[in-house]
């Protein structure tokens, strides 16, 4: 999160990116107009402005299909009115986004996109090349086998008994 605001302050602020170009953007530093509009639309207008940036929607697209993918993956443990609103609220986020990050700088857009493209692949092939039943198999007989003492608990277990002992005879005489 840290970096993410750091590249909201960047992007905006950075000489570096004035007048690059990348694929369709002209100007890293400032938003990618792929369809532009002279006339206020209502509403449109409103959360828009007067253009649509492309890499801002890619971003939305990949956010929402990560969000997805993370809900295929991991069990449903229950469907309780908390769980619902918070997959609503999952998927609202990128919508939202995408109204806020509209007229940001297509650099941060990109790089927002390109973060979501690489941590989807990561996930993914994780959950490709891991084998969840193996290591819940392999956790579950290593919770079937008797726990062995460390040697620092079987000298603490031998001192403890010979502290009873000792208190068993001094009790005694």
């Amino acid at each position: 999160m840290p970096i993410l605001f750091a590249m909201f302050r960047f992007f905006p602020a950075s000489i570096e990116l004035r007048g690059e170009s990348f694929l369709w953007a002209k100007d890293l530093s400032t938003y990618d107009s792929i369809i532009s509009w002279s006339t206020q639309i209502p509403l449109i207008s409103t959360f828009f402005g007067n253009h649509l940036s492309l890499f801002t929607l890619l971003m939305t697209a990949s956010t929402i299909l990560y969000t997805w993918m993370n809900q295929q993956m991991t069990p449903q443990t229950g469907s309780t009115d908390q769980m619902k609103q918070l997959r609503v609220i999952m998927y609202l986020m990128p919508l939202m986004f995408m109204f806020v990050l509209n007229s940001f700088p297509s650099g941060l857009t990109y790089y927002y996109f390109l973060s979501n493209i690489i941590t989807f692949t990561m996930q993914w092939g994780i959950r490709k090349t891991v084998n969840d039943e193996a290591i819940l198999a392999k956790i579950d007989a290593k919770r079937a086998q008797p726990k062995k003492e460390s040697k620092f608990q079987q000298r603490m277990a031998e001192m403890q008994r010979q502290q009873n002992k000792n208190r068993s005879q001094r009790r005694n005489k």
